[in-house]
């Protein structure tokens, strides 16, 4: 998948409001895993956040992991469960869509 089509995945997916707090205008694109440790651009990989919740992420690394909103280079984010604020504990597939933790649609 490119960069193109995975943002625009995850902008659909969010409805465009942070996937995090869920109060918030999202406007940036975050990798669970980053791409320096092999994360790529799927709607799995990706959550769409606010700047504040962003800066938050990346200055909490073991409260980021904890919640699965960053994910440690050995792991798949498509099968670590992430935190999302209206949602609880998820998965992310690549098609845009929430899973719960037993497999049905969130």
């Amino acid at each position: 998948m490119n960069e193109k089509e995975c943002r625009r995945i995850v902008q659909e997916r969010s409805n465009s409001v942070c996937e995090m707090c869920s109060i918030a205008r999202a406007r940036e694109v975050h990798h669970r895993k980053n791409r320096s440790q092999g994360g790529k651009w799927t709607p799995s990989n990706c959550l769409h956040l606010c700047s504040k919740d962003h800066r938050y992420v990346t200055t909490h690394p073991q409260a980021a992991r904890e919640q699965g909103w960053a994910v440690p280079s050995y792991a798949d984010p498509s099968t670590t469960p992430v935190w999302i604020a209206w949602r609880e504990f998820v998965f992310l597939d690549d098609h845009g869509n929430y899973q719960s933790k037993d497999g049905e649609a969130a």
